[in-house]
């Protein structure tokens, strides 16, 4: 059976498979942000985000303090606690889809799985380095607000993205992991565990350092105080999990039945 062809000879795609600009990418992309939009779980999640950041504005210590520490003493909100939403969030991007058992429709209403795991990661880059700097605005702006002081921009602007990067880096790690472990609950469990259990487990058994942990040294780098600024090789652990992990979802994803 043919299919009808438009205009310059391009050929309509087989029925039940979306249409899109940019090719197989093309129509991922637009299924996929056309997916998240209709659904409610992944921005509760991100706004409990921002939320947990104004609850860890409203108790940080501020007295007596210079504005680019209360600005970095803010920080945990975006990389201890606001990261527990969040990593809820990227883990359900992919593992949503294998606990609702929605998976094997996206593949086939894209007519195949090219390009459905780079555009989750996209989205899920995107859509977390939206809300983390958010949270890193909302942040900011406390420093005056509650501090009663001036925030320095340049070394504030650094910190910020700073923080933004380590959200973007995690976030992928938790989608990895779902396309690793195609299980929700575990993956978001193992994201959360791993920096604030797993790694201090690491340090006190084997006494190494904790630059030499992923999420310890990217989060040290996003909380840099008065005097010293982000030092970026420290996200370079962080980076290369987020990778390796991804590349090993992709091979899995490819290989596997969904």
């Amino acid at each position: 059976m043919t299919h009808r062809s438009a205009p310059g000879g391009a050929a309509d795609p087989p029925p039940g498979v979306v249409a899109g600009r940019g090719g197989a990418i093309g129509r991922a992309l637009s299924h996929e942000w056309s997916a998240l939009r209709s659904l409610r779980t992944p921005w509760v999640l991100c706004g409990s985000a921002v939320v947990a950041q104004v609850m860890v504005d409203l108790t940080v210590g501020r007295d007596g303090t210079s504005g680019l520490r209360q600005f970095a003493a803010g920080m945990p909100g975006v990389t201890l606690v606001g990261f527990v939403p969040l990593a809820a969030f990227a883990v359900g991007v992919l593992g949503g889809e294998y606990r609702h058992r929605t998976l094997t429709r996206t593949v086939l209403t894209l007519g195949g799985r090219r390009g459905i795991l780079p555009v989750k990661a996209v989205l899920t880059a995107a859509v977390t380095a939206a809300v983390a700097a958010v949270m890193v605005l909302v942040n900011a702006l406390s420093v005056p607000v509650l501090g009663r002081t001036s925030l320095p921009v340049t070394e504030a602007v650094a910190t910020g993205a700073a923080a933004v990067l380590y959200a973007v880096l995690s976030a992928l790690v938790g989608l990895a992991l779902s396309g690793v472990t195609r299980n929700s609950a575990l993956s978001t469990a193992l994201t959360v565990l791993w920096p604030v259990l797993l790694e201090n487990l690491l340090l006190l058994t084997t006494g190494s350092g904790r630059y030499l942990t992923p999420f310890g040294a990217a989060a040290a780098q996003a909380r840099a105080g008065e005097g010293s600024g982000p030092r970026w090789l420290l996200m370079l652990p962080l980076a290369v999990l987020a990778t390796v992990l991804l590349t090993a979802a992709g091979v899995l994803f490819r290989r596997r039945d969904v």
